[in-house]
């Protein structure tokens, strides 16, 4: 299973009929967005309806697209697939499916971390994606085999990869799998799986 062509599908069955796959679709970059505290790079936004929503990749797309324009498309590169899940974040968040849209404010980010650490202490933890600031944080034992974890974390990153479908398919009945961030949001809710981002905006 590849989760972001699989997570597109969702929005596409969720919109038949609708008209609102054809609405316009703004992506650009905000360069003054403070990241959320598990996410590197810049936050390319996605607008419609009014509503906006973000996810945080090294290869941020500006163009003006619509929601239609990727049924069925390949999805094949990091840069299209993180546009992708962006649009699933603003498409979810216009529709109410998901309310987390934003990072939270800096001043969050410790609360944020003392929160995660409380979470996951004592649990061998696997993360998809780049996570460093997780290894700062005491008392969790990570491992490199997702076979051993009790915990797969994953963030924006790790979302677009390839294989991250895969690992949620092997692994969901035998680890709490969590998707970290607002990057991961839309794609979370429309997949039925668990979302960490208690300090996160709409």
């Amino acid at each position: 299973m590849d989760i972001v062509i699989e997570s597109v599908k969702k929005l596409e069955t969720l919109l038949e009929h609708s008209g609102c796959s054809d609405g316009s679709i703004q992506l650009d970059v905000d360069p003054d967005s403070v990241n959320c505290r598990y996410e590197k790079g810049a936050c390319m936004t996605a607008e419609f309806g009014r509503k906006q929503g973000v996810f945080t990749t090294f290869d941020p797309i500006r163009a003006c697209t619509k929601i239609s324009f990727m049924f069925g498309a390949p999805l094949g590169t990091p840069a299209v697939r993180g546009a992708a899940l962006a649009i699933v974040n603003v498409a979810a968040g216009f529709f109410c499916l998901a309310r987390t849209l934003h990072p939270c404010v800096s001043s969050s980010h410790a609360s944020c971390g003392a929160d995660m650490a409380a979470e996951l202490a004592g649990k061998q933890v696997y993360i998809t994606g780049t996570m460093h600031s997780l290894e700062s944080l005491p008392g969790i034992y990570f491992t490199t085999d997702p076979s051993s974890a009790a915990v797969i974390l994953i963030g924006g990153d790790g979302l677009i990869l390839p294989e991250a479908g895969e690992l949620i398919s092997r692994y969901a009945q035998k680890a709490r799998i969590i998707c970290i961030g607002p990057s991961t949001a839309g794609t979370a809710r429309l997949n039925g799986l668990e979302h960490w981002c208690p300090y996160g905006q709409s």
